[in-house]
Order: structure tokens, then sequence, then C-alpha cells
């Protein structure tokens, strides 16, 4: 989806200023792992672990990232490096 759009909206890859170093691919992935920034003490991460059914936000962004090829390519990560996984995950 986020590919169509860049296709279908030339502006797309307008730089923002001072994140002119971010291809517009990876400043995609920035904003979906700003989405689940989050800060917290550790009572609380335990108490949200042990209380809510739904993950904490950053393995929200580190579980689908590290599966995701794209997420390498537009990083340039090689298996096994940062939060590539040499071998993916895939439900698909």
């Amino acid at each position: 989806a986020y590919q169509k759009f860049t296709q279908a909206n030339p502006d797309a890859d307008k730089r923002l200023p001072g994140l002119s170093k971010y291809s517009p691919t990876q400043m995609f992935f920035i904003n979906y792992a700003h989405t689940w920034c989050t800060k917290m003490t550790d009572s609380y991460a335990l108490n949200r672990v042990l209380s809510d059914v739904h993950s904490l936000g950053q393995f929200r962004v580190i579980g689908p990232t590290s599966n995701f090829a794209e997420f390498d390519r537009a990083f340039n990560c090689k298996p096994g490096q940062g939060n590539s996984r040499v071998k993916k995950c895939t439900v698909w």
C-alpha cells in the first residue's frame, strides 16, 4: 500500500528539514516505530505485561520489522545484523 501511494503521489519523496539523510521508505519505518514509542518505569512495564492483553510497544516494532525483508532493504541490514533475523517468520 505504501509503495502504491508513493508511485501515485510524486511529492511523497519530499524530505523533511533535518531528516534529509533518511529515504522516504526509512521515514515510513521510523514513523511506524515512533507511533509505538513510550517511556515507562520497569514496575509499570511489568504491570502492563501481567495485566494487558496487548504487547508492549517496543515488541510491536521489533517483532514485525525483524521479520520484514523490506525493512532490511531500507536500512541495508544483513541477516543477523541489528534488528534483522537470519530466519524470517512469515504468516502468509
